[in-house]
């Protein structure tokens, strides 16, 4: 007991990061291990160098104080009033802002090779129970058809929401590529088995993924290919990749039953919105409609937004204003996180979200660590279609790996390109 307990607090963080990392797919059924997770995650620098250190070291560490002012302004949005009891739902959902900055701010929270098990547990989790939903899947194939042609989701067993568990598999692959082309995997058994697993998300991708899965993916395949033409300078490598991702998409879409009627289900939706059809459970047209909503919201409350707590009821009344043909339960929020944040929290909130999310590239760490690039390409793709850091599971996938990465030198100067499969 004693030494469990002797290695258990120097490893809190570590211990933290693993439940919310594994928590991810049944956090929508479950979020224990998350909730515990985080509180772990904080409570860290109390046992380990005190609060006053704790407190140093996120301001001392960039990008931990802009997630943190981020959350302070969140707390401030309650000064429009409105809805106390969403609000309040709020502020503690958002907690992940500020306790997970705090608790891994410093580069000591972790040791060594701690990272990569975390990585290791997200790519696993979400691998297992990819693999397990597309059985389902294969069992279940005629009824989840008939559900897709009526733009259902592919059911994910654990009861994860399928676009966050979309936008989890698209970074799982850019883990993968990570280890495989830049960090390098010296065993060839390892090696043969992150190819395996990368191959086995690709064919995830493809069939079970939302939509925003896919927009992820071909997001950070197309900056890969960037990063290795004019970072890599492997110029032919780069052409060659870009030309099979390229035959790849135009297959699916042909081939693939689910990716093929996702396909049809998309132009049908676009060709609903154009024409001034009805749009009822249309899902893209609806968030056209939002998208317009939410813009025509945020024109009357430039400067400090609405307040999160009050978007849905402000949303609501501007729907009514346009007259939207929109019945009360498809009137959604704009899915998209720099919108939402112009609506919710203005101008000021905005700018705050873009300092958070450019930062490491204006100041170059971007362009020093293909990891985190993968991540941020991610999150800014997920970002278009999907208002992410609005639901637990997208905001503590945010806080942990922006942290996590923003702290991995993997710098292309100090990196060994192992490009050869071989």
């Amino acid at each position: 007991m004693k030494n469990a307990i002797t290695w258990f607090i120097p490893n809190m963080a570590f211990a933290g990061a693993l439940l919310v990392s594994a928590g991810f797919i049944i956090a929508e059924n479950s979020p224990a291990p998350q909730s515990v997770g985080v509180a772990l995650i904080f409570l860290h620098p109390f046992f380990n160098g005190g609060i006053k250190t704790g407190l140093k070291n996120l301001y001392l560490n960039k990008y931990a104080l802009a997630m943190a002012i981020y959350y302070m302004l969140i707390l401030l949005s309650g000064l429009h009033g409105g809805n106390l009891h969403l609000y309040s739902q709020l502020i503690v959902m958002q907690l992940p802002l500020i306790f997970i900055p705090f608790g891994l701010a410093s580069a000591n929270s972790l040791k060594p090779g701690q990272k990569d098990i975390i990585f290791a547990t997200l790519v696993c989790a979400g691998t297992i129970a990819g693999i397990a939903s597309f059985i389902n899947y294969i069992v279940y194939f005629k009824e989840i058809q008939e559900r897709i042609t009526h733009s259902k989701p592919i059911p994910i067993v654990t009861g994860i929401n399928h676009i966050y568990y979309s936008v989890l598999l698209a970074f799982s692959a850019g883990i993968l590529q990570w280890y495989i082309f830049i960090k390098g995997i010296q065993k060839a058994f390892y090696k043969g088995v992150a190819w395996a697993v990368l191959i086995v998300i690709v064919i995830l991708l493809h069939t079970i993924s939302a939509r925003t899965g896919m927009f992820c993916f071909y997001a950070e395949a197309g900056v890969s290919i960037l990063w290795l033409i004019f970072r890599a300078k492997k110029i032919v490598l780069g052409f060659c990749i870009a030309i099979g991702l390229g035959v790849m998409a135009y297959a699916a879409t042909k081939i693939i039953p689910s990716e093929k009627n996702r396909f049809e289900n998309t132009q049908l939706d676009l060709h609903k919105y154009e024409s001034g059809d009805n749009i009822n459970h249309y899902s893209l047209s609806m968030r056209f409609e939002a998208l317009k909503a939410g813009w025509g919201v945020f024109e009357k409350n430039m400067l400090t937004g609405v307040g999160p707590a009050n978007v849905t009821s402000a949303m609501d009344a501007q729907y009514t204003l346009e007259n939207s043909e929109l019945i009360t339960i498809n009137r959604i929020k704009p899915h998209n996180e720099f919108l939402y944040a112009l609506v919710s929290m203005g101008i000021i909130g905005f700018a705050a979200l873009c300092f958070m999310m450019f930062f490491p590239v204006f100041n170059g760490a971007v362009f020093r660590n293909y990891i985190f690039l993968m991540f941020i390409v991610v999150c800014l793709a997920a970002f278009q279609v999907e208002y992410l850091l609005e639901r637990q599971v997208g905001i503590t996938f945010f806080c942990l790996f922006y942290i996590l990465l923003s702290s991995i030198d993997s710098g292309i100067k100090k990196e060994t390109m192992n490009l050869n499969p071989n």
